[in-house]
């Protein structure tokens, strides 16, 4: 219903429904292997992801004050990438990293063909992540940090979202068995980094502490 009827506007943007809109279909394909040996795991994996009939926003016109979009079918969008984890652990640590590449274009349009071949919006080519984790008696602490390439916020890939990096900390003191005190930092370096343009800029959250009790 919110698809086919509801328009909406966000800064500059104007959104307009589409009662034609007709079900998106997807194949996938995925491989993927893991090998592991003691304390040391490696995971990787291909995937392909083929939509056809996809719903996305595409561009009608543009205006220095106002942007027209509307959602419709595009023919045919084709999501080709690998993603890879490696996890070890080291007496009282853990760790892990990941990678993904996720390459997310335009395939088939047939209505517009100067989209063919643009990236999908909000679709980041590279992503990156770590996480280190501590335990010892009853005191854990944990580093959790992402990473992500350029993307773009439209379907003309004119509105780009720059790259960024994120790092969150956690620090936990454990009394019983089922209480525990708790601090974490979320945006530990208080970065940025722009989350929507409309073309008005929308950045990320600030730094963000939180103090808390859990009771399990």
């Amino acid at each position: 219903m919110n698809e086919l009827y509801r328009g909406f506007r966000v800064g500059n943007v104007v959104t307009l429904s589409n009662e034609n809109l007709t079900a998106e279909k997807a194949n996938n394909f995925e491989a993927g292997a893991n090998v592991g040996r003691r304390n040391f795991n490696l995971r990787g994996s291909f995937f392909l992801t083929d939509i056809s009939q996809p719903v996305s926003n595409i561009t009608l016109s543009t205006a220095p004050d106002l942007i027209t979009r509307q959602r419709q079918n595009v023919g045919r969008t084709r999501t080709r990438g690998v993603e890879i984890e490696a996890e070890t652990r080291l007496k009282n640590f853990n760790f892990s990293v990941g990678y993904l590449l996720a390459d997310s274009r335009f395939a088939e349009f047939p209505a517009n063909r100067s989209l063919e071949n643009l990236f999908v919006p909000q679709t980041a080519r590279h992503q990156f992540t770590f996480q280190t984790r501590y335990a010892k008696r009853d005191w854990s602490f944990a580093l959790q940090g992402r990473a992500s390439s350029a993307q773009f916020d439209d379907d003309l890939n004119l509105f780009r979202l720059e790259p960024y990096f994120g790092l969150d900390a956690f620090a936990g003191k454990r009394f019983k068995e089922n209480l525990q005190v708790f601090v974490g930092i979320e945006n530990v370096f208080n970065s940025q980094y722009s989350v929507g343009r409309t073309p008005i800029r929308t950045v990320s959250s600030p730094l963000n502490l939180r103090v808390g009790i859990r009771w399990n």
